[in-house]
């Protein structure tokens, strides 16, 4: 019986495993295996030559690969960091049994379930030079003339953090609101009987309760924020002068439009590492602090 149900339990995960292995596996370690090589789409015919760890001493000397990982890097922070803070504020509020919770919930959700790269294109159209932003602030009076948000550095960096943070926040309170709705409600009871006010119920219960489920989140988050391409394609590609330039967008321009596909592997390779570090020594400091 017993090998019966452990059968039907690899069963159920074939078709995972399967996907996983064709969809992740082997392009990863495809990848790593191009970054070893002199690889171009240009002269593919004369096949590919062992570089060794050329590419990777090529990465740590591009001067522009370490202005993209800075910019990564910022732009991870900034992100991950407010939209844990908005998405904790958000999950509470849609835990709570008010009138209408259904929609509530599925308002804040909608920006989750938007494409990237659509919601890259309309943030790109209201942060305009004759968008709507431009437009409410000079009916209002604040602006004299539209102010070319993607077209400065610091503004068009704003930008994408804030459409990041509008795009992506509903999927971490999402996570959050799981872990909120585990918790058991007598534990607030005893809690507002000894005298204890929200905000000590909240530091002492509800963030001790939901750790787990929030180190997850943060972790999933900071893999995104790393990797995120399309929604910054959408709205500035990069620029401008590609001051908006990820390392991913980087990456995939140097593997496909300049054809270089072991430089461009190398450089993905590079971020994974990047990620794998960052997330688990971010969590793992996060994790000492609450302790």
């Amino acid at each position: 019986m017993n090998k019966r149900r452990t059968m039907q339990g690899y069963m159920m995960l074939a078709p995972a495993a399967i996907l996983i292995f064709f969809l992740i596996a082997i392009p990863t370690v495809q990848t790593i295996f191009y970054s070893f090589f002199e690889y171009r789409t240009q002269t593919a015919a004369l096949g590919i030559k062992f570089t060794g760890l050329k590419n990777y001493i090529k990465v740590f000397k591009d001067t522009f690969f370490w202005d993209t990982f800075s910019w990564t890097m910022i732009f991870t922070v900034f992100t991950v960091v407010l939209q844990l803070v908005i998405g904790m504020a958000l999950a509470l509020l849609m835990s709570k049994k008010i009138p209408g919770q259904g929609i509530i919930r599925a308002v804040i959700l909608i920006p989750w379930a938007m494409p990237a790269i659509v919601a890259g294109i309309v943030w790109s159209q209201i942060f305009a030079y004759n968008g709507l932003i431009n437009n409410v602030l000079k009916t209002m009076g604040f602006l004299q003339e539209s102010f070319p948000w993607l077209g400065q550095e610091l503004t068009a960096k704003f930008a994408v953090v804030f459409a990041d943070i509008w795009k992506n926040t509903p999927y971490m309170s999402l996570l959050l609101l799981s872990g909120l709705l585990t918790i058991d409600k007598e534990y607030y009871e005893v809690a507002t009987i000894d005298g204890a006010g929200k905000f000590r119920q909240f530091w002492s219960i509800t963030v001790p309760l939901i750790k787990p489920t929030m180190m997850v989140t943060i972790l999933f988050r900071i893999i995104g924020a790393m990797r995120v391409y399309d929604l910054i394609v959408a709205m500035t590609n990069g620029g401008p002068g590609g001051s908006t330039t990820t390392v991913s967008m980087y990456a995939v321009n140097t593997f496909f439009t300049y054809g270089n596909i072991g430089y461009g592997s190398a450089m993905s390779v590079v971020l994974l590492l990047a990620s794998v570090l960052i997330s688990l020594f971010f969590v793992d400091s996060l994790q000492s602090r609450l302790n």
